[in-house]
């Protein structure tokens, strides 16, 4: 059932990026499925990838049980890790408008996600996670920030995608 979502997602992202009426190219943000089952999304100016994922897997998001948002950031080739690693990782979860205030901007959430290689996975040098919580990524939106090397980047997420 989630590998059906994740088709589904991926071709409706892949829509939406050609446009209906343009002429122009698609985007240069582009979303796949990751080697770890995750939403893998490029990085702007070819740096590579990033990965997202929930650690462990949401089995019922009905009841969720606490997980972690975990980011493998991934050289071009989109299996190798990203060297040298990212620095200052984080996930700003948007928890939209505040109440009762129209025309507000939403606010933001930040999660930091710190380095925890993962030895055993070929990917793993380059991951990073936050801690246990009620972060179901098929649910939330937001941005994720890193510096690679020395650059502030960020990628705008919504439920999944």
């Amino acid at each position: 059932m989630q590998h059906r979502a994740r088709a589904v997602t991926c071709s409706l992202v892949g829509l939406l990026l050609m446009g209906c009426d343009s002429s122009d190219p698609p985007a240069s943000t582009t979303v796949a499925v990751g080697p770890h089952n995750g939403t893998m999304i490029r990085l702007a100016d070819e740096k590579g990838f990033v990965e997202l994922i929930n650690e462990p897997e949401v089995s019922d998001r009905r009841n969720p049980q606490p997980t972690a948002i975990v980011a493998y950031y991934l050289q071009a080739d989109g299996k190798t890790p990203l060297s040298p690693a990212p620095t200052d990782v984080s996930f700003a979860i948007d928890t939209g408008p505040e109440r009762g205030a129209r025309g507000k901007p939403s606010s933001s959430s930040p999660v930091p996600l710190n380095a925890e290689a993962k030895p055993d996975d070929p990917s793993g040098a380059s991951r990073f996670a936050s801690k246990a919580g009620p972060y179901v990524l098929a649910a939330i939106r937001g941005k994720l920030f890193a510096k690679i090397g020395g650059e502030e980047t960020s990628i705008s997420f919504v439920a999944g995608r």
